[in-house]
């Protein structure tokens, strides 16, 4: 019950910052401390789990509704990437795959040289090649070898990964892990 008055208090807090706007932009940092306090409260809820049993969805959106508050303010700022890769993550670890490649996209085209740029190609790599269906094997080809091309020191044995899975790239995700469980046993 308590951590229930939490979430309403938080989220009480976040409609009437979003309606109090006198049509001036937010600072950069109290867009940043309403992220914090936003992602506090996910942690705190995350780490009451066995009491909360679940984290309603509209928490995680309203982090998703701040991070591209500041992404639109201040797209120029390095940390506007960092905004959009959060989003990308929230969405995926959602189960909203379609809007996760979106925001990567975005991400991607935006901010080229952008510090987390591999974990970003990989994870598009992956949402095409395993969530998203049908399967569209021609993008998860375009992202692995992009993440490829760009990573020429990449551990090899995650290099040797990509290019096993781009020469089989026919094969959909299930097919190519029971193809590898198959070669292991038969090793």
């Amino acid at each position: 019950m308590k951590l229930k008055l939490i979430f309403s208090a938080v989220v009480f807090v976040g409609l009437i910052y979003s309606c109090s706007g006198d049509g001036d932009k937010p600072s950069k940092e109290t867009l940043i401390e309403r992220i914090t306090e936003m992602e506090d409260s996910l942690k705190g809820l995350q780490a009451n789990l066995a009491q909360t049993k679940q984290i309603p969805n509209l928490t995680h959106f309203e982090l998703i509704n701040r991070l591209l508050e500041y992404y639109h303010a201040y797209p120029e700022d390095e940390y506007a990437a960092e905004c959009l890769d959060k989003v990308h993550m929230k969405y995926s670890g959602m189960g909203i795959h379609l809007r996760a490649v979106q925001y990567a996209d975005t991400l991607l085209e935006q901010y080229p040289e952008y510090k987390n740029r591999a974990m970003v190609l990989e994870s598009q790599g992956s949402n095409y090649d395993i969530f998203i269906l049908p399967r569209n094997k021609a993008k998860v080809k375009y992202y692995y070898e992009m993440l490829i091309k760009e990573n020429p020191n990449m551990d090899k044995e995650k290099l040797a990964g990509l290019k096993d899975r781009l020469k089989h790239i026919d094969m959909d995700f299930d097919q190519f892990i029971n193809y590898k469980m198959e070669a292991i046993v038969a090793n």
